[in-house]
């Protein structure tokens, strides 16, 4: 049975996480680890993550302590993906964010094509896209498949992608300079592009929640990314 490694980035986002959380718990495939790595969030929303952690022996913590001054000096999500890199254990890996939501079948789904077509190393889901005002989720569309491709950039999102562990050989880490705060995703996913194909699941496997508060918002916006405000 494969194993599904998961990396869940964090920060600020004490509402949101414990839906982004939950939706990986609530999988119907239970061979799988999490690790949630934090980015130094305020005191309420470390204690939230390590009530789950407690509660699930398959959920791991880890905690940069990045300082005020550094946060500053790269794109963070991308710098904490990179610090779960050298501890996973699974076979497959993917990544979720602490505003998104995994739909329960989406391991189960996935891991069965990885274990019928081993020529298949990259393999994206059906994203449900939801805008988000209040907190509350006022429409609702579906991202298209993009079909078998090596040109994912533009096509298709951080939260809708599952990669054999094996890819590190050739691509070891995430990108994390600054200057690509919003598509460091984008840029990863050509780095693997360079190697492999990304082939298409048509079946639903997750929601990617666009509010005021997200990353591309704030960037649009023109606004600090990261702020100390509790989301």
């Amino acid at each position: 049975m494969l194993k599904v490694s998961c990396i869940l980035t964090s920060y600020n986002r004490r509402v949101l996480i414990r839906d982004a959380i939950t939706s990986v718990i609530n999988q119907t495939y239970p061979n799988w680890e999490l690790f949630i790595v934090d980015d130094n969030s305020n005191e309420e929303t470390q204690e939230i993550i390590a009530a789950f952690a407690s509660a699930d022996p398959r959920i791991q913590v880890l905690q940069t302590w990045v300082k005020a001054e550094d946060r500053k000096k790269t794109t963070r999500y991308a710098t904490c993906i990179n610090l779960a890199i050298p501890r996973i254990s699974g076979d497959l890996v993917t990544y979720l964010t602490d505003d998104d939501i995994y739909f329960p079948r989406r391991f189960e789904k996935m891991v069965e094509v990885f274990e019928t077509y081993p020529h298949v190393y990259v393999l994206y889901g059906q994203q449900r896209l939801a805008a988000m005002i209040d907190g509350v989720v006022h429409s609702r569309g579906i991202r298209p498949l993009a079909g078998i491709t090596r040109e994912p950039a533009t096509k298709l999102d951080h939260n809708s992608v599952m990669h054999r562990a094996a890819c590190f050989k050739l691509v070891p880490r995430w990108n994390d300079d600054r200057a690509i705060v919003p598509w460091a995703d984008a840029v990863f996913f050509e780095d693997l592009a360079r190697y492999w194909d990304f082939y298409p699941l048509d079946f639903i496997t997750d929601e990617h929640r666009y509010h005021e508060h997200s990353i591309q918002a704030k960037y649009n916006r023109q606004e600090e990314v990261y702020t100390d405000k509790t989301e």
